[in-house]
């Protein structure tokens, strides 16, 4: 299933050679991009690849575009480049088009899962450290497990 199947960027340029993204990829020849059901982009850092990538999510309107820093007094260029960008969407596996991509899609980024990685990580750490906390005042291993279960199942019930 690929939702979606190309994506054509602006070919217009600006005679400003530090306008962002306008002159990101001026000599480069890119064809407009045939997805396949995984598509792969590669090159050396500062490239493109991650532009491309939040110019596709901008032109899409997804959730984890990345917003520009920029000037309110200045025209919000990459806004402009990804209206002037074009794409066409994919088909499910009977060949049935897709008129609109999935309500939830998302643009995720390495970053993002990196950043739940961690936040994992710090959560074992915390929890261990508790453990410790907990053994050090002279509970057992299992009690002091038990007590964190016990404060967990808590919190989660506050949550609901």
């Amino acid at each position: 299933m690929i939702y979606l199947s190309s994506f054509k960027l602006s070919n217009q340029t600006l005679k400003n050679p530090n306008i962002y993204p306008y002159n990101i990829f001026r000599d480069k020849y890119i064809e407009p991009f045939s997805f396949a059901p995984i598509t792969i982009f590669y090159g050396n850092n500062g490239c493109g690849k991650s532009t491309l990538l939040n110019i596709i999510a901008g032109k899409l309107k997804i959730k984890g575009k990345e917003m520009p820093a920029s000037n309110a007094y200045y025209e919000n260029y990459c806004e402009r480049f990804e209206n002037e960008c074009a794409y066409s969407l994919g088909s499910n596996e009977n060949g049935i088009p897709f008129y609109q991509l999935p309500e939830n899609s998302r643009y995720i980024k390495s970053e993002d899962i990196l950043y739940e990685i961690k936040k994992i990580q710090q959560k074992a750490i915390l929890e261990h450290g508790l453990t410790y906390d907990y053994m050090q005042e002279g509970l057992s291993l299992e009690k002091a497990q038990s007590v964190l279960n016990k404060k967990k199942e808590q919190r989660i019930e506050n949550i609901i």
